[in-house]
């Protein structure tokens, strides 16, 4: 095991591209002093072509593209899903780590849910969720201010995507470590413009009694909008102390 790869998987979102995870990716391979990544792209029909290079180094940074950049977290999971299983055939490795922005951080949520089906399937260990709209997006199952989180820490309202996570919540890897990352601009919506902070921190209600390690970290200000979160310094430096500090073994 312990000679074994452990690659990192960058994830964007909807409306999302490779400029999504650029800024990120970028820090990431100053953070470990590398220069070289692979590029999955996938096509409209799943076709999965890559450029770039897998490095021989421990943990190989991949960054996914989507093609069609408008779809929801179900397609993106089960893309996600047979990337997995494609690179698998290709490398030796049985682990892997993972940030995605967006819908991407949902998506990975789903895949994690297949793990215990499929036991070719490797395993998440480290997840980074940012901006994550597990409880609804503003204007599409949410609105500002209205949901809320009771002191039992469940969210009043369920989306069907959180209802689906919730439903499927005994299959969550008990040993999967989370940084949940989420923004507020600080106006009257407690929304990063786009995703409401109840939506986001609703999903500790199901992943902090059942993972390894959970950590929500608000971000606040102009740069905490959902479209800048993924390029914002601070969220950069966070996210690499940890997925490459103190690495799990």
């Amino acid at each position: 095991m312990e000679n074994k790869q452990w690659p990192i998987f960058y994830i964007h979102g909807f409306r999302g591209g490779d400029y999504t995870t650029e800024k990120m990716i970028e820090s990431a391979l100053k953070f470990n002093h590398k220069d070289e990544y692979l590029k999955a792209t996938i096509s409209w029909r799943g076709k999965i072509t890559y450029e770039g290079t897998w490095t021989s180094d421990h943990h190989p940074i991949i960054q996914v593209v989507f093609k069609n950049k408008y779809v929801g977290s179900t397609q993106i999971s089960y893309w996600l899903s047979k990337l997995l299983f494609n690179l698998r055939t290709k490398h030796e490795f049985d682990t892997y780590d993972a940030i995605g922005h967006s819908l991407g951080a949902v998506a990975l949520l789903l895949v994690n849910l297949k793990e215990k089906l499929h036991p070719y399937m490797p395993r998440l260990k480290k997840l980074v969720t940012i901006a994550g709209p597990f409880n609804g997006i503003l204007g599409l199952g949410d609105l500002p201010n209205v949901n809320r989180i009771k002191p039992d820490g469940r969210p009043a309202f369920m989306s069907p995507t959180y209802f689906r996570i919730f439903m499927g919540r005994n299959s969550i890897s008990d040993d999967l470590r989370v940084l949940n990352i989420y923004g507020n601009v600080d106006d009257h919506s407690n929304s990063d413009k786009y995703i409401s902070v109840t939506s986001v921190k609703s999903i500790s209600y199901i992943l902090k009694p059942r993972v390894k390690e959970y950590i929500d970290y608000p971000v606040n200000g102009s740069k905490a909008e959902h479209s800048l979160m993924h390029d914002n310094s601070e969220i950069l430096k966070r996210v690499n102390n940890f997925i490459y500090s103190n690495p799990l073994t």
